[in-house]
């Protein structure tokens, strides 16, 4: 497979030295910026495209958490971080995996493995703009981008819903925005991406998408009344 370009953000030389120590053991890693400080590593990523983030929680002036809140960009999150309570939070964000420190190499593996595996899961179809490729029941099967209603995470997995059907796929709710056309589709909500060609409006906090009613999160609202506007679908505030 290709490399996995990655970057460190941690606040502690040793942890740093660490994780770095883990990628070199790694052929298909590379190490291409370590920082310590999540100010920092937003300067670098304004310029330079990286796949995968291992990334400390407890920093000064900005944590890992709030980080990832703030950043435009969806690379690929591994948490690494010495405090537990976190990991909540940090799978509400669609983090890869969450690592407690001290790590041991054999839960770096499986976190690599997890990052892999989500790579190679869902594939854009290599002569066509207007399909994707999924792995489910070990078979791959192609799905057009217009039969796709909307998009459910379910942690390490995803709903896709279909018109008539639907199925459950290895996946990220971040990793899979990554590959969908934002032609077509919008993130409403942590939990939810919807094809808003299909919806029929919104009414307070929900969007009605065919049969279906979907929650809007508050920060995704704006712009996904903008979005339905521009279909000429009827909205209700």
């Amino acid at each position: 497979m290709s490399t996995i370009k990655c970057i460190i953000i941690d606040d502690e030389p040793l942890a740093q030295d660490v994780i770095s120590d883990y990628i070199n053991r790694l052929d298909f890693l590379s190490e291409v910026g370590k920082f310590d400080d999540a100010l920092s590593a937003i300067e670098f990523l304004s310029t330079e495209t990286i796949d995968l983030i291992f990334l400390d929680i407890q920093m000064p002036m900005l944590d890992g958490i709030n980080f990832l809140k703030a950043i435009s960009s969806s690379p690929k999150v591994i948490f690494t971080t010495a405090h537990r309570h976190y990991a909540v939070e940090g799978f509400e964000l669609n983090a890869i995996d969450y690592l407690v420190k001290p790590i041991p190499f054999y839960r770096f593996v499986q976190a690599i493995e997890k990052v892999r595996q989500q790579i190679n899961h869902v594939q854009k179809t290599s002569d066509s703009t207007d399909a994707a490729f999924f792995k489910v029941d070990n078979k791959k099967i192609k799905v057009n981008y217009t039969d796709i209603l909307f998009i459910e995470s379910l942690k390490d997995y995803i709903k896709v819903v279909l018109k008539d059907r639907f199925f459950v796929t290895y996946q990220t709710l971040s990793g899979m925005l990554e590959l969908l056309p934002s032609s077509q589709f919008i993130q409403v909500h942590k939990s939810f991406i919807i094809n808003f060609h299909h919806a029929k409006g919104i009414q307070g906090n929900v969007i009605e998408i065919e049969d279906n009613i979907i929650p809007i999160g508050r920060i995704y609202r704006d712009e996904a009344l903008e979005k339905i506007y521009q279909t000429g679908k009827k909205v209700w505030k």
